[in-house]
């Protein structure tokens, strides 16, 4: 009887804990020249770098998150050359909190991308 009983109070505490961790899961994959990562809450992202001229925003949802669209080429991070994915990850990780200012090349434009503080961090690491 006592079995029982655990069994299902451990059933209703399980039941009862899972909204309040729905949407927290995040699928993520990368390589130096790719980073692919998707929310349980429809957020997602996929960066490539395969001609080594920029990072491609191949998708990105929803469309228009922390001002980029897909098909935008990300040249520039603060200055610095981001030719491959692996060195958009690089300077993130090294400025994890800090702002940042993506150039981007977007339908035969150059333009800026002011991202706040933290950002670009958990651009490249989202968290649940």
């Amino acid at each position: 009887m006592r079995h029982i009983a655990l069994t299902a109070a451990f059933a209703l505490a399980t039941a009862l804990a899972a909204p309040a961790h729905a949407g927290w899961y995040v699928s993520m994959h990368g390589t130096a020249e790719s980073l692919t990562w998707k929310g349980a809450n429809g957020q997602a992202l996929d960066l490539s770098s395969k001609d080594g001229k920029g990072v491609v925003v191949d998708r990105i949802a929803p469309d228009g998150r922390d001002g980029l669209h897909a098909g935008d080429r990300i040249t520039t991070v603060d200055g610095q050359s981001v030719a491959h994915v692996k060195d958009l990850v690089t300077y993130a990780n090294a400025h994890m909190q800090d702002p940042a200012k993506l150039s981007v090349r977007r339908g035969g434009h150059t333009m800026d991308v002011a991202l706040a503080a933290g950002e670009l961090g958990a651009l490249v690491h989202p968290h649940p």
